[in-house]
Parts: C-alpha cells; structure tokens; sequence
C-alpha cells in the first residue's frame, strides 16, 4: 500500500464517497489500492486496513507493530504526561507488557457515531492484568476517502468492551465499559467503565484526582463490586457497591451506592439484615491536572466497617452483659 505524507494531516483515498466536501482538514491521509474499492464503496474496511491507517509502524506483511509504537500522526501512543500524573494513571505497580504478537481481527474495536463518524481503537500492546493501550480515533467518510479527525492514546480493558462518546462539560468523553475478571477466576467478572476526555482533536488520558489535587488513580469505576467477610461469631458481612454515571447537559454526576449486610449461614431462610446504607453524588469535572471528583464510598466503608473482629458486649453494673 503505498503512503501519502503531509505536515499537516492524512487522510485515505479511495473512489467512494458518502460527503459532498471537507468541512476541516483531517489529521491522516493514506490511499486504498484499487481492489480494495468494493469495501470502500460499502463505507467498511477491513481491520489490517484500519491498522495501516492509524498506526505509523504496522507491518502488513508480518501483522506486527514496531517498538515504539507510533499512532498516525507520529506520536507515541506511550504517556507523554508529566511524570506526577502519569504515576498517578500507572500506580505504584504498573502492569507489564505480554510479548508483541501479530495483530488479528479483533484486536480492532468500532462504534458508529450519532453523526456518521466512527469511533475506533486499535489494541496495539497487551499486558498481563487484561489491558491493552493503542489509538483511538474518530474517523469519517468523505469525499476523498475516510478522514481522520480526531487521535489520541487509550489504555483500557479488552474484554467485551463497548466505546460511546458523551458530553463533558464544554468537551466531549470516551466511555469504554469492559469486564474485569478475576486472574484465577475467568468466570468472576465485573463491568467496568473508563473515561478519557477529547481535548479539541486529541485524546488525552488524564487521572483522577481530589478537589485538593491528590491522586485517586486512573479514571475507571466498578459499576458493580461486592465482597464478604467470615465474622468470628459465624455470621458473614457482605459489601455491595453500586455505581451509576449521568452524562446529562455535560454535567458528569457518579452517583455511588455501599449498602452492607449481615447474614447467618446456619439460618438460610432468615433475610440478610441490613447493616449500613450509605449513598453519595460525586460530580465529575474535567481539570488541567486530571478528572476531579470527591472521594468515594467503598474503600472507606471497608475500612470503617469490613474488619472481622468483633467489639465485646459491654458490662452492666451488676456484672452481666447489656
């Protein structure tokens, strides 16, 4: 395939067309050989095509991407952020790299667009907690071919994920949901959503963080977490956590729901008994530091409320139990 370079975008070529004129200049431009018109034709293209398009480094013949791998504008998809806030998106134990393997089919990810464009990521590099970072990008058919109109860098989970775009603020948001599943449990999964804010034509990870500017770690929320606990006197506790986004106007709101029960497995027809509900509305602001929220519910139930000890009955005057 042969490739057309431009200081101030790209963009792939073929006969097909589904817009009468650019409206603004695309940041990739590439051509489609001949043979590839049918798919072209039909608004589709198949996923190696998609690879070429968006990753400077891709190797068509071997399915490979060269090491640092590169989106199509020549950026490394690799976090340019400053070092504080990279640690913060990373953590302390930052997951490692799976050995590279040749790009497949699905390895590619597309979600239309309400306003005809297409919403892609490409799995680029994988890693052993279930995570692959690669480019995502908005994409569009033109009179000249697919334009690309917006890049940028995503890491996320892979399985079953589903991409939208919503309102955030004065910009727009990337919401993936995927299942996180248990390493030595496939089949113990919960459903995760991620946000990466688009910045003008760029998508730019940022971590979240507290109203005072300390880390809360990556933006990714469980929608639904639960864990229990073995009590001294048989009885177990259980923790379940709720959560659900609001994307209405632009103005973010997770609202996050902890309620924790107690049950006695020697009585399993007795309902369990409500120990704790708690709930809380933690808006969502787009920042020059990272994504800003106030401090959820869970880790401080947990930490409040999830030791196995138990307090001792206190003492009446008279020696016996109250």
């Amino acid at each position: 395939m042969h490739r057309l370079s431009s200081v101030l975008a790209c963009c792939v070529l073929v006969s097909a067309c589904k817009k009468e004129q650019e409206s603004e200049l695309p940041i990739c431009h590439q051509e489609v050989a001949a043979d590839e018109a049918d798919e072209s034709q039909s608004g589709q293209l198949a996923p190696q095509l998609w690879f070429q398009i968006l990753l400077k480094n891709y190797n068509g013949k071997t399915g490979l991407v060269a090491q640092p791998v590169k989106d199509c504008s020549g950026r490394q998809i690799e976090s340019d952020l400053p070092p504080d806030q990279a640690k913060c998106l990373l953590g302390e134990t930052p997951p490692q790299p799976l050995p590279d393997r040749p790009l497949v089919a699905d390895d590619l990810i597309v979600a239309p667009l309400e306003d005809g464009r297409s919403l892609l990521w490409v799995k680029a590099k994988f890693y052993d907690n279930g995570e692959a970072l690669g480019p995502v990008a908005i994409a569009e058919w033109t009179k000249r071919g697919v334009a690309v109109r917006s890049i940028g860098a995503m890491r996320a989970q892979v399985n079953r994920a589903r991409m939208r775009l919503e309102p955030m603020g004065q910009e727009r948001v990337l919401v993936i949901e995927s299942d996180v599943c248990a390493k030595d449990d496939p089949k113990k999964c919960h459903r995760e959503v991620r946000l990466v804010p688009l910045q003008g034509d760029r998508f730019l990870e940022r971590p979240l963080v507290a109203e005072d500017g300390a880390c809360l770690g990556p933006p990714a929320f469980a929608l639904h977490q639960e864990t229990e606990f073995a009590r001294p006197d048989g009885t177990l506790r259980k923790f379940e956590l709720t959560r659900v986004l609001d994307f209405t106007d632009g103005n973010v709101v997770m609202s996050e729901t902890v309620v924790v029960k107690d049950r006695d497995p020697k009585e399993p027809d007795s309902p369990p008994e409500v120990f704790r509900n708690a709930n809380v509305r933690r808006p969502l602001v787009l920042a020059k530091n990272g994504i800003v929220t106030k401090p959820g519910l869970w880790e401080s139930m947990l930490a409040e409320h999830g030791s196995v000890a138990l307090q001792p009955a206190a003492k009446k005057p008279d020696g016996g139990e109250q």
